[in-house]
């Protein structure tokens, strides 16, 4: 009988075969939300590792984790960009309004605006422009400020935005730089960012005067009163 035989190595069994962790790790990770990002990474570093160990099952699930986690991300991506093109876009409003405004193309300053700004004709937008013309000058850029409104007031609604944004002029050769308080709406029922407009811009002027448009915007406006009730 042969001892050398019996006793080959080569004849011994084979280890059972294990799931791969990171196979795993990487199926899962690929359905949420960060995760996703991180999935494919996991999915090839496992694959890497079967090749070179034949005891680690789970290449189907380390390819799901893979193809997975590169649509999920994708998604992502692409919701995140929709997301900030929507921000840009809102955010560039009040610049888009009020340079429409300067300019006198009162169709351009309704499309930015909500009621009602939305419903300004022109002589109502030549009437408002008109004071600032006659004391900022010329109208060079419009900007969001950094700083938050120094005076954030009682919103109206629960849909109100306030924003500070700076407004550069210019008169006579010189450039200053004008506060400005923007209010924006969100129409009610309406869940997209981008159908956020403007409602009121408030300018303060360097000797204190704030320009407000439209006027019943205007904190100190007094409101109308029924004097029915004084009638004999």
């Amino acid at each position: 009988m042969n001892i050398d035989a019996v006793l080959d190595p080569n004849d011994a069994p084979a280890p059972p075969a294990r799931w791969s962790r990171m196979a795993m790790a990487s199926l899962v990770l690929s359905v949420l939300p960060v995760g996703s990002l991180l999935a494919p990474l996991l999915g090839v570093v496992a694959l890497i590792r079967m090749r070179g160990n034949p005891g680690l099952r789970g290449r189907g699930l380390a390819w799901g984790g893979i193809g997975l986690g590169l649509v999920a991300s994708a998604l992502m991506a692409s919701s995140a960009y929709v997301m900030y093109r929507s921000f840009m876009e809102v955010a560039g409003r009040p610049a888009a309004a009020l340079e429409a405004a300067w300019a006198g193309d009162t169709e351009r300053f309704r499309m930015q605006m909500t009621r009602p700004g939305s419903e300004a004709t022109e002589a109502q937008l030549a009437a408002w422009t008109a004071p600032l013309r006659a004391r900022l000058g010329t109208l060079e850029s419009v900007e969001m400020d950094t700083k938050a409104p120094t005076d954030p007031g009682t919103p109206k609604t629960d849909r109100d935005m306030r924003a500070a944004y700076v407004a550069t002029v210019s008169k006579d050769g010189q450039v200053s730089r004008v506060p400005v308080e923007v209010i924006f709406d969100r129409p009610a029922g309406v869940g997209a960012v981008a159908a956020i407009l403007v409602r009121s811009f408030t300018f303060s002027l360097p000797d204190g005067t704030r320009i407000v448009f439209p006027e019943d915007e205007r904190p100190d406006t007094p409101k109308p009163t029924d004097r029915s009730a004084e009638r004999p």
